[in-house]
């Protein structure tokens, strides 16, 4: 959390808008994730993670703009997410949504929707957020595509990747309902810094 008190906040408006229904999760206690697993093994078993909600915090910068919030986190399967960032002090909210090809965007009475997240985020915030590839990215996976590098740990958690012109670090590796996933995801490139917090994982059932 040290990074996140250096982000400028973007003043948001309070939204009370009903969220979807939450695919059913099952609350699991972390442990410290400390065995050794094969590369390939460890990537299946991540994978078979699609639904999840998060909840912590998220901040992201350019040169010229910057926001951090609290996060909820809500995905059910690769085409469907609810992400609700929370200003602080519950100073406002905004809320993103996908639905098939479709991304909508919410704040207070605003209601836009793309096809395209990266660029809709970018004309709404100031800041571009890969958001098709942290799907994998949160979960310490390369997403589909050329990876340029990778490191892992002793026990073959990822802890550097290089893909897509970012530079991502993953760290404190917890295990949740049979897979080791990081609490803290940064990336750098593109001309965008990003910290992704996570104090708490529920995953689907």
């Amino acid at each position: 959390m040290d990074n996140l008190k250096r982000f400028i906040v973007i003043p948001i408006f309070l939204l009370t808008a009903c969220a979807p229904p939450r695919p059913v999760m099952e609350p699991q206690q972390p442990t410290t994730a400390n065995k050794v697993i094969p590369v390939e093994q460890r990537k299946e078993r991540t994978k078979t993670i699609s639904s999840w909600e998060i909840r912590g915090a998220m901040a992201a910068k350019n040169k010229s703009k910057g926001w951090s919030a609290a996060m909820n986190w809500q995905q059910s399967g690769p085409n469907s997410y609810h992400i609700r960032l929370m200003g602080p002090l519950g100073a406002g909210t905004v809320l993103i949504n996908k639905q098939g090809d479709t991304i909508t965007y919410q704040d207070g009475p605003k209601r836009i929707s793309s096809t395209n997240a990266d660029e809709l985020l970018l004309q709404q915030t100031g800041v571009r957020l890969p958001v098709d590839n942290l799907y994998y990215w949160v979960r310490g996976l390369p997403a589909p595509g050329k990876v340029s590098s990778e490191q892992r740990d002793q026990y073959n958690n990822l802890v550097q990747l290089k893909q897509s012109g970012y530079t991502i670090t993953f760290g404190n590796y917890t295990s949740v309902h049979g897979a080791d996933l990081p609490s803290i995801i940064r990336l750098e490139g593109n001309g965008v810094m990003v910290k992704v917090v996570i104090k708490n994982w529920s995953v689907g059932s």
